[in-house]
């Protein structure tokens, strides 16, 4: 006859077993838990530590690179006076030597004009005409017996001042003096240094070309037998 409680025991037993050995295996699995937690949060505390550092220089940084802007802009504003005093100084300094070489022109073209061929004149400087909103200003203006002679002064005379000053004769010139309108009209340039080529090109818009020269003499530079254009025509 089967014994069913000799099973039931060795069942029970092996049971027992069985939970015995699971017992072990969860304890060991929750230390293994425990263990990578423990690890885990060592870990998060040094990533949390090593945030907190790079924050820290993070702000630094900001801190400097602010400081560093400010520092930046204050030297802006400190060049940017500079520039405008600079700037005022040099047109300043360019007022004054505008007016002391026309000044030295004024007391030499008139022998200048007479070795061009032009006799019996008188010269005035600084002549200025308004109409509305409108304005034109004349260097230096010598009238004649039937002639005027418009002259433009320049300390470098430029391509770009000979192409303004032929505008001016051809465009605004009898505008602003229509009592010179029967009157032969030419334009001279002046100027201290020359831009290479300027002459040439001045030649070609039928002007003359006076140089001051180092010795106090203002020097005409059209080739013999020039022509001057006369402006009043057409």
């Amino acid at each position: 006859m089967r014994d069913y409680r000799e099973e039931f025991w060795k069942g029970l037993k092996e049971l027992k077993d069985e939970i015995r050995t699971l017992t072990r295996e969860l304890a060991e699995l929750q230390r293994e838990t425990d263990r990578r937690m423990r690890e885990t949060d060592r870990e998060i505390k040094e990533i949390f530590k090593e945030l907190a550092k790079l924050q820290r220089e993070t702000d630094k940084q900001l801190k400097e690179t602010d400081r560093m802007i400010k520092e930046t802009d204050r030297q802006l504003k400190e060049l940017s006076l500079e520039v405008k005093n600079t700037t005022r100084a040099i047109s300043e300094l360019n007022g004054v030597w505008k007016s002391y070489s026309e000044k030295i022109m004024f007391d030499n073209i008139e022998d200048a004009l007479k070795n061009a061929g032009f006799q019996d004149f008188a010269i005035s400087k600084g002549i200025k005409r308004r109409k509305g909103d409108k304005e034109i200003e004349i260097d230096f203006l010598a009238v004649g017996d039937g002639y005027v002679v418009v002259l433009e002064t320049k300390t470098t005379l430029k391509v770009k001042d000979v192409r303004k000053f032929v505008k001016k004769l051809k465009d605004k010139f009898l505008e602003f003096f229509p009592e010179f309108r029967n009157y032969r009209i030419y334009g001279a340039v002046v100027g201290i240094n020359l831009q290479d080529g300027v002459e040439k090109f001045a030649f070609k818009n039928g002007l003359m070309v006076f140089r001051y020269k180092d010795n106090g003499e203002v020097e005409i530079l059209n080739p013999e037998g020039f022509e001057p254009k006369d402006f009043g025509v057409g």
